[in-house]
């Protein structure tokens, strides 16, 4: 039995023995402001759908139900059934189920809901089967056809060549986080910034669109560890330094010891290109290979010793072009830089402090200094600059007049 009024519906629950009605549950419910406009017909039937569900609900409240979301892509069948039209929908006779359809959607790779699921749908489906998304725009399409050149199927991976001409796989879900994490805080990790967290991810031979805010993400939510257990990571701390390229050498500390690239087991695990197409099980063949790298390693250690002369020559023309050249005399008044202001600065004080007198100047650019409260001292050179202002008045501390309080 149910009933609806202005601004509620009301429903009874019952079973009828003989002539009379046993109620067993009773019901109501506030329409909204949406309802509450509803002709009086279409709130009588509002009230016996919302009967109809109340039984359900009261059927289902007997059982533990535990409703689990499967995503499209891991339940292709499922998804390629409710996907497939019905030819006969409009036709009221019936018909036998038909068995038969299209190959070219069978194997469609798809997902529902979060479209960071598997982002890169569209672009396997066209390339693995030539299937292009119906409803496309002009503009969504040529953008569509602008970057899938940049990707090619090699079965069952998608892979993608980058700008910098690498060909990396094309990873989603959690097989992504837990490259992330990898490269994050494993044993090759170290910890590093969200910059080079991202460049680890790439160097690991993996990629998807959102892996510098993916990175940024992960670092902000890190929390510290004990600081007492720093001792624990310091294996891991230098394997990361040893595996991390570094400028003046032009190479990494690993490749100089054992003549080879450090592959990191997360290339492996997670198949980079170059261990899908290169990794070779053959003893005798990879033993040559090995010879043939242990020969050159000496050729290698040669370059980047020249090439840390490079960088050691870089680096010095660099800071002697910062270096201004000063010339005092004996009886210049001078300032003198106070470099402990860089650590402990206040928001307006000067850095400079003097003025001071230089008394003595020597050939290797050492200045005796003094002053009016102290004795003398020598600085470099570098840290003075000539005063051209006039004498710094004295801080006069005017006499404060006192009155008599009054009785």
């Amino acid at each position: 039995m149910s009933d609806a009024s202005d601004f509620a519906v009301g429903a009874v629950l019952g079973q009828r023995k003989t002539k009379h009605f046993h109620p067993i549950h009773y019901a109501s419910k506030t329409m909204t402001n949406a309802e509450a406009h509803y002709t009086t017909m279409e709130k009588e039937l509002l009230a016996v759908v919302k009967l109809r569900l109340l039984r359900w609900i009261l059927l289902l409240q007997e059982f533990d139900v535990e409703i689990r979301d499967k995503k499209g892509a891991k339940n292709l069948a499922a998804d390629h059934l409710s996907r497939l039209e019905n030819p006969y929908q409009s036709d009221p006779k019936k018909k036998e189920i038909t068995e038969t359809f299209p190959l070219k959607t069978l194997g469609m790779v798809t997902f529902r809901g979060d479209s960071n699921t598997l982002w890169f749908a569209n672009i396997a489906n066209y390339l693995a089967g030539n299937f292009i998304v119906k409803g496309m725009a002009t503009q969504q399409k040529k953008n569509f056809f602008k970057d899938v050149k940049h990707y090619f199927w090699d079965d069952p991976y998608l892979f993608r060549i980058c700008t910098d001409q690498v060909i990396r796989r094309c990873v989603y879900g959690q097989e992504a986080v837990d490259i992330l994490m990898a490269c994050h805080n494993g044993p090759t990790g170290g910890h590093h910034g969200a910059n080079y967290t991202a460049k680890k991810v790439f160097d690991s031979g993996c990629y998807w669109p959102t892996i510098s805010r993916d990175a940024h993400d992960l670092v902000t939510r890190t929390v510290g560890e004990n600081c007492a257990s720093l001792s624990d990571k310091l294996d891991d701390t230098l394997w990361a330094f040893h595996t991390a390229f570094k400028t003046p050498i032009g190479c990494i500390p690993y490749k100089l010891v054992y003549g080879k690239d450090c592959y990191l087991p997360i290339e492996l695990e997670h198949k980079a290109y170059w261990a899908l197409k290169h990794r070779n099980f053959d003893l005798k063949t990879a033993g040559d290979h090995r010879k043939i790298q242990m020969n050159e390693l000496n050729k290698l250690r040669d370059q980047a010793y020249e090439n840390s002369l490079i960088y050691k020559e870089k680096t010095k023309k660099i800071h002697d072009s910062k270096i201004r050249n000063r010339v005092f005399n004996i009886g210049d008044r001078v300032l003198l830089f106070n470099s402990r202001l860089e650590i402990f600065l206040g928001k307006l004080k000067t850095r400079w402090t003097g003025p001071f007198t230089a008394t003595q100047v020597f050939p290797y650019g050492t200045v005796e200094l003094s002053s009016t409260n102290g004795p003398n001292f020598k600085v470099n050179g570098h840290r003075l600059k000539h005063y051209f202002g006039g004498d710094i008045p004295p801080m006069v501390v005017p006499d404060l007049q006192t009155f008599p309080m009054d009785n």
